[in-house]
């Protein structure tokens, strides 16, 4: 690999940017789990104050991460990274959901899997969507999202730990993909069968093909929730999903979900990419500009190694998932040499 050194400044702010879209991410992932950073009884007291729901929002996030209320620089990058794109969610719009109307836990105990209801606590902030990443100097904004009261949402634990679930953010970040959805659909993953069954309410949809290789998840759903949804466009098949690219082009419209998170999706991916292009096809992912700004944090890491001196050998060998994820993404661009922003563009975008 070789670049232009007129273009380090310009690659040194982008990692810079990286590393913060890093540690907005982990603030907020610290947050998410817990109740009583931003509760109820405080928005009251604020709200009596005369401040705004947001403003009492990012009061509580400043004490919280021990952030200086004159701290400038990091009340900007809050409210433009978090707090611009903070929505009050109504209850009503997910609850009347086809699915979760239709599917209520019973007792279930299957093989350390189990069927329940979780809750968000009132004002307890969640991601609500999907990132906005955007172009060049690639920002990734968080969209995030409370009830004013407590919501309840239903969830599969294997062995006590959320394992899958059919929350505001699942029934939002499903949405673009239930919406292109037509014809024959094949459907990596099963999960718990929402978005396979919200495409086959569809009238454009003939079929739904689901893909899953956790034959206690298939069972799982065949006893517990297919019943429930009544629907006959979906056929399940017991397969690898990657085992299964025999004949992908008998379906109009792919879409790949096999993973909990962007992190331990983001290798999946890589693969699924390698074998659309080899195929020809058109493959659709769950939370793919999570797992596009994910690729790009690999890639400008390979770019801030080139400064620091890293050769070939360095990227033999891997520590950790996402070390393993980068040594991929390096043999397709060692041999790239970048000459130009615009070049460098092409390769991020």
């Amino acid at each position: 690999m070789k670049i232009n050194q007129s273009l380090k400044k310009t690659i040194d702010e982008l990692i810079e940017t990286k590393q913060i879209n890093m540690n907005i991410a982990d603030m907020f992932l610290s947050v998410f789990p817990y109740e009583d950073i931003i509760n109820k009884s405080y928005i009251n007291n604020c709200l009596k104050d005369g401040k705004t729901e947001k403003e009492a929002i990012l009061a509580a996030l400043l004490n919280y991460f021990q952030i200086p209320v004159d701290d400038e620089e990091s009340v900007q990058i809050l409210n433009k990274y978090v707090m611009d794109n903070l929505e009050s969610c109504d209850p009503k719009d997910y609850l009347d959901n086809p699915y979760v109307s239709k599917v209520k836990p019973k007792q279930l105990n299957k093989k350390g899997y189990e069927l329940s209801y979780l809750k968000y606590a009132p004002y307890q902030l969640f991601a609500k969507d999907e990132i906005i990443a955007n172009s060049y100097p690639y920002e990734e904004l968080y969209r995030l999202g409370y009830f004013k009261e407590e919501f309840n949402y239903l969830a599969l634990l294997k062995n006590n730990e959320i394992w899958m679930s059919v929350n505001p953010n699942e029934i939002n970040t499903m949405k673009p993909y239930i919406n292109n959805a037509h014809g024959n659909v094949l459907v990596l993953g099963l999960g718990m069968g929402y978005v396979s069954y919200m495409m086959s309410l569809k009238e454009d949809v003939i079929s739904v093909t689901v893909i899953e290789k956790d034959i206690n998840i298939i069972n799982l759903y065949k006893e517990n929730i297919e019943p429930l949804l009544k629907t006959k466009k979906i056929k399940i098949i017991h397969e690898d999903a990657f085992r299964y690219f025999d004949n992908p082009h008998k379906y109009d419209y792919i879409f790949a979900d096999i993973w909990h998170n962007p992190e331990d999706g983001i290798s999946l991916y890589l693969q699924f990419e390698d074998i659309a292009k080899r195929d020809n096809l058109k493959i659709e992912y769950w939370l793919e500009p999570s797992l596009k700004a994910m690729k790009r944090r690999c890639l400008l890491t390979i770019l801030e190694e080139y400064y620091m001196g890293y050769s070939e050998k360095d990227y033999r060998y891997a520590k950790n998932p996402m070390d393993q994820t980068i040594n991929y993404l390096y043999k397709y661009i060692k041999d790239k040499e970048i000459n130009s922003l615009d070049e460098l563009k092409k390769l991020l975008d």
